[in-house]
């Protein structure tokens, strides 16, 4: 009985911790891209609109690799490299897909390749960034503490 209560806490800190922080950018995400936009309002930012895509699949990319990598199950979490190119990848087409039927916005292959590139930067480079930067590495070793500790 205790070790299912300890069990189920680290799967209710373990969804708070990991998964929910990944489907709430998920969901930014998708409704940012669900707003129409002011051309000539937004004109500065079109000359870094690529490198946007970018930072913005980054960070789901790494999102996505913190669920993967603390996964239970263990060939999930083997395989978190790939499953966060795929996810990240399949995402980031469907949201291009999706401006598509968004009044202003429109479905680019560039746009694509740039969130693609995103996510799968973050699935390569996440282990350095995790271990290697002082703040990143503290904070997620204390998110790890909390979800272990029941």
């Amino acid at each position: 009985m205790v070790k299912n209560f300890k069990l189920a806490a680290n799967r209710r800190k373990r969804i708070l911790f990991y998964l929910l922080p990944a489907v709430g950018y998920a969901a930014l995400i998708f409704a940012l891209s669900s707003s129409a936009l002011d051309i000539e309002e937004l004109e500065p930012v079109f000359k870094y609109d690529k490198l946007l895509h970018l930072a913005e699949y980054y960070a789901f990319g790494y999102l996505l690799m913190r669920v993967f990598t603390t996964s239970p199950d263990s060939s999930r979490a083997r395989n978190a490299v790939f499953a966060t190119i795929v996810v990240g990848t399949v995402y980031g087409a469907s949201d291009e897909l999706h401006q598509y039927f968004v009044p202003g916005r429109d479905c680019s292959l560039l746009d694509f390749l740039f969130d693609a590139a995103g996510a799968s930067l973050a699935a390569v480079t996440f282990f350095f960034v995790r271990h290697q930067l002082g703040p990143v590495r503290a904070l997620e070793n204390r998110i790890e503490a909390e979800v272990s500790r029941s």
